[in-house]
């Protein structure tokens, strides 16, 4: 089985140009969650490319979705508040094979109240100032331990010969993270999407499961938890 954790910086999330690109940039762990009890974290940054790059880094309202595209967090989630979180350093440069860490914390005096998240939002251009400017952006939650997670599959059904449209309810609670899964009833995996969040309460969101093989019989379609949800079941239902 297959996991997502940490993003590569290939073929989207490019703030410039239409055409994909690739960036060679790297990523881990791709999300922080902070809590009363663990008030630090740190992503590593690493240059797999060829050329001197110069980072930036702040805070955004922009999430990174499966396809790798920016997109606003829609209305409904989570309160978006950088209240209490310290992000460093902002600008520095990484050379081809170098990495370095990026921390964030959350200060000492600040609540941990059910649950808010903001995103690291990481820019790299060249030093030469040739070439296109690359960004991803990266989740940070703060949130109380014990929040439960509410999600459902509410429908699944066929989109074109070979994928399947997945539509996905959030109730309240924690933010869900994970992957969905399509599997045959042998368990026997059929397709999957990986960096799977439903940031909005009382939403329907809709996925599309690409196929690498057709099925015989039903299809079970499950959506696993991953990050600090891994080993985690949400939903699954079977398609006939």
């Amino acid at each position: 089985m297959r996991y997502f954790t940490g993003f590569t910086l290939c073929l989207a999330a490019l703030l410039v140009f239409a055409t994909p690109l690739r960036a060679d940039i790297t990523t881990n762990p791709s999300r922080m969650v902070l809590g009363e009890n663990d008030r630090a974290g740190e992503v590593k940054i690493h240059n797999s490319g060829g050329h001197t790059l110069r980072i930036e880094t702040g805070w955004t309202a922009i999430a990174q979705g499966p396809d790798g595209v920016l997109h606003p967090i829609p209305q409904g989630a989570a309160p978006n508040d950088t209240k209490g979180l310290h992000l460093w350093p902002q600008v520095f440069t990484l050379k081809p094979g170098d990495t370095r860490a990026v921390y964030v914390v959350l200060d000492p005096k600040s609540q941990v109240e059910d649950e808010r998240h903001v995103h690291i939002r990481i820019d790299a251009d060249r030093v030469n100032g040739k070439g296109p400017r690359w960004g991803l952006t990266l989740p940070v939650f703060v949130r109380e331990a014990a929040m439960p997670v509410s999600a459902q599959i509410t429908e699944a059904r066929w989109a074109g010969a070979q994928s399947l449209m997945v539509s996905l309810y959030r109730e309240d609670g924690a933010t869900p993270y994970g992957r969905l899964i399509a599997s045959n009833d042998r368990g026997e995996i059929l397709g999957e999407l990986g960096n799977i969040t439903l940031y909005a309460d009382r939403q329907t969101i809709q996925y599309k499961i690409p196929l690498e093989r057709l099925p015989e019989g039903a299809v079970i379609i499950s959506y696993l938890g991953s990050g600090e949800f891994e080993n985690q079941v949400f939903d699954t239902l079977q398609m006939h």
